[in-house]
């Protein structure tokens, strides 16, 4: 937060004796310019609504000041806040100044009106039915448009305000009303905190300019257009704002539409077998093709001069897969590891596209993310072009509270910083942690607190993706603290955390302050443990229990408390099945480690034809049985398996048994068809160090389905994982076989792809001596259901009992790990 004094001499010493409200009478009125900015109209009401709520004196709102009035609150840009010498001329955006004089107050902003620019639908049918073939005419390519389609959610009818406007009199207005002690943790009248007081005394020689430490401060959630108008209220008091631009994922924009599938395979990454992606829901590009980098570069052009945006990304699509063909393949450095075998590839086609449109546009700008494979810098680049800016996904811990962590994200943010002269922008990724199945408590403030105070220096936005529950803000009784820290930080980033969090826990939880301040930090401290450890899930409830007890249930800290409390219903369902010990003699397996001296000669030999006929699995060929899924017996029909570690990735290779000359009945030949159960199928359920758990489903057809079982614990969508599974059949005579290869990720940065979980090693003590880590052993379990055969059989690696009734039995995996 800057503050810098104006003009010497427009601000002179408030009488001592003038008020707004004094004993309740009303003294002051609100004064607007005949025609008002949104903001400064919104403004206005909140501050006639919020004094009359303190104080029960109700301020009229005026456009001329009146005679006989002892004080004039002047809001927002006015010729009559002009006379006073306050305007909102020079200030940045969102900047606000609040100064005082003899008889008035100022809070004066940078405000602006967004115009949005045609064609945008309205609604989302009317981009549907009439505003996209307006579109497509002017494209002339079957392009998407994420501004056209989308923009109706940056604009709240109710307010009749735009996420897009510049609302620096408005944060005037909810900065000087927290002075009077109002607070806003949580949307809704539950979520405030209101002073009950007679007199508000104009203040006595004020004179502030108030700029954020934080040009961009965006949230995802509570959207600005939500139905509920407080999760609205409550997006703008917290001073959140967003950037008029195409920030994710830009390709896809081009690669989307089924008729640039079919036009233009070409533009398609080559898979490993020689085809063209054109069918994945995220299919990824080509990026060695001229005609692809060609729309790119008209793309951007056609946004920037159509819609006025300040910048568009060129990001590779989500669940990136590098191009397999001739020219892209030799581009992947595997040496580089996870973060960055594919950074020269992805960066290089960034920095041509933003040369070329630097060609007509040099004052805009281009956007990629630093995320997945392409996370660290470029080696092939010394500077890049100054039209391009670099988005760190998590780019400073959003969970975590190791140094470590916090040393290495400093570093890649240094890295970056080396590689451009623009500030950084980090797009941070909460949606894990509730819609998507997180039921641990997710209080993070002093993690937040320590990752924007060491990063806030290059950076100038931040992009915090949060859970959503329709438009509004999910689970808000735990979902409110985080994004509250980061406001109050975004706006002065040395701000003392604690005495933020000191005041929150007394004003927002009355008598069970100490106890709901015991029970976040150590749920903050403890997260990682919360869902693994059941004497640390039980010690977490106990102190929950004991600050629920301290808030008498009918008062308004009690109805706070119990927000909490529903929430934790799967967390206390969580600690009681992780309080069963996993029962004596559970099969184990031991990976084979490819990356050994002794497999050299094998290890490039996987085809992925689904044969199991090459070195990288004959030269060790021990497979394992599986045995009836209940009882433990041999089945009529034998299922082995056999699994290596290679490249970051799990690698299983099943032979299935068939009677001579029968083929296996086939359910399904699409992906995520659930009619893949009615026929013969593998399952396999893989429980990580740090997810539990997902779950795979293969048939002889190479049809698979993925999802991820803790999306479900809380209603979540399961479904929308992908694995991104190689998954190659082979249906002979008397057999079918089956390799599948699982991409494992460290880092949870894109919850959506891949399983996340370090190496896993038989035992904590082993992975020290490895120097890879602490990670413990995986579990898992693999199933095969000869479904629709005539005589059904269920086999498993690690049977499950006599009652057994459904797979889904964590506490009877087998041990995994690699050795």
């Amino acid at each position: 937060m800057l503050a810098i004094g104006l003009t010497a001499g427009v601000a002179r010493a408030a009488e001592p004796a003038a008020y707004l409200v004094h004993d309740g009478h009303v003294n002051a009125e609100i004064v607007v310019a005949a025609k008002p900015t949104r903001s400064a109209r919104l403004a206005a009401s909140e501050l006639q609504k919020y004094l009359e709520k303190i104080t029960g004196g109700k301020l009229d709102i005026v456009t001329t000041p009146r005679d006989g009035v002892v004080v004039k609150v002047y809001v927002g840009a006015s010729d009559a806040a002009s006379r006073a010498g306050v305007t909102g001329d020079g200030l940045p955006r969102d900047a606000f100044r609040m100064v005082s004089g003899g008889g008035w107050l100022a809070l004066v902003g940078d405000d602006v009106d967004f115009v949005p620019r045609e064609p945008w639908g309205h609604t989302r049918n009317d981009w549907l039915n009439t505003k996209q073939a307006q579109w497509e005419a002017i494209a002339g390519h079957p392009w998407m448009n994420p501004i056209g389609a989308s923009l109706y959610k940056e604009y709240n009818k109710q307010l009749d305000i735009w996420s897009l406007d510049h609302r620096g009199s408005l944060n005037a207005v909810y900065a000087y009303l927290r002075s009077l002690g109002v607070r806003w943790y949580m949307p809704g009248e539950l979520g405030e905190i209101l002073p009950s007081r007679k007199d508000v005394a104009l203040p006595a020689e004020l004179n502030r300019t108030v700029t954020p430490d934080y040009e961009v401060r965006s949230l995802s959630r509570p959207l600005i257009c939500s139905g509920d108008v407080e999760d609205a209220l409550w997006y703008l008091r917290l001073g959140a704002n967003a950037q008029y631009a195409i920030l994710h994922h830009g390709q896809r924009n081009l690669t989307e539409h089924p008729k640039q599938r079919a036009t233009h395979p070409e533009y398609y990454a080559m898979l490993a077998n020689g085809t063209r992606d054109t069918q994945s829901e995220k299919a990824n590009t080509c990026l060695s093709s001229d005609a692809f980098f060609d729309e790119m570069v008209a793309y951007v052009r056609l946004m920037f001069d159509r819609y006025d945006v300040a910048a568009v990304s060129v990001m590779p699509h989500d669940g990136f897969t590098h191009c397999q063909c001739d020219k892209c393949k030799g581009q992947v450095e595997l040496e580089r590891g996870p973060g960055g075998m594919s950074s020269n590839y992805v960066w290089n086609f960034v920095v041509r596209v933003a040369n070329e449109v630097r060609k007509t546009h040099p004052d805009r700008k281009v956007i990629c993310g630093a995320y997945s494979v392409y996370r660290d810098p470029p080696t092939s680049i010394d500077k890049l072009p100054d039209n391009v800016l670099v988005q760190i996904t998590n780019g400073r811990p959003i969970r975590e509270t190791d140094d470590e962590l916090f040393a290495s994200t400093a570093a890649l943010r240094r890295a970056w910083r080396a590689k451009t002269d623009n500030p950084l922008t980090l797009m941070l990724n909460y949606t894990p942690f509730t819609n998507r199945g997180g039921y641990r408590p997710q209080y993070w403030p002093h993690i937040i607190a320590r990752g924007i105070r060491e990063s806030h220096a290059d950076v100038r936005r931040e992009d915090v993706w949060l859970s959503s529950d329709g438009g509004g803000l999910d689970q808000p009784g735990v979902a409110h603290l985080n994004p509250w820290v980061m406001s109050r930080l975004w706006w002065d980033a040395d701000q003392d955390v604690d005495a933020l969090l000191d005041e929150y826990y007394r004003l927002f939880y009355g008598p069970a302050a100490p106890q709901m301040q015991a029970f976040i930090e150590y749920s903050e401290k403890e997260y990682a443990r919360l869902g693994s450890d059941a004497e640390v899930a039980k010690k977490c409830l106990a102190m929950f229990d004991a600050a629920k007890a301290a808030a008498p249930s009918e008062s308004v800290y009690g109805r706070r408390v119990a927000l909490v409390d529903a929430f934790l219903e799967t967390m206390r369902n969580r600690a009681r099945q992780i309080g069963v010990p996993r029962p004596e003699g559970l099969p184990e397996y031991r990976v084979i480690d490819m990356a050994k001296d002794n497999w050299r000669d094998a290890r490039d030999t996987l085809k992925m034809d689904g044969e199991l006929d090459e070195p990288f699995w004959t030269q060790y060929h021990y497979p394992r049985p599986l045995k009836d899924y209940q009882t433990g017996a041999k089945p009529k029909l034998g299922t082995s398996f056999m699994a290596r570690w290679w490249n970051n990735s799990l690698v299983f290779g099943v032979r299935c048994e068939l009677p001579k000359g029968e083929k296996p009945v086939i359910g399904a030949t699409e992906n995520n068809d659930p009619a893949i159960w009615q026929g013969e199928h593998l399952e396999l359920l893989i429980e990580t160090d740090k997810h539990s758990y997902y779950q795979i489903v293969v048939n002889p057809a190479g049809a698979v389905i993925d999802l991820d079982r803790a999306a479900t614990m809380k209603g979540g969508r399961a479904y929308e994982w992908s694995s991104q599974a190689q998954v190659a059949t082979h249906v002979a005579d008397d057999h079918w076989s089956v390799e599948i290869r699982l991409p494992v990720t460290a880092s949870d940065e894109d919850p959506l792809h891949q399983m996340i979980g370090s190496r896993p090693f038989m035992s904590k003590q082993e992975a020290l001596d490895s120097g890879k880590g602490t990670s413990l052993p995986w579990y898992f379990n693999l199933y095969r259901n000869r479904a629709g055969a005539p005589d059904v059989e269920i086999t498993s690696f690690s049977p499950l009992g006599p009652d057994a009734k459904s797979f889904h039995v964590p506490q009877r995996f087998a041990k995994l790990y690699v050795r």
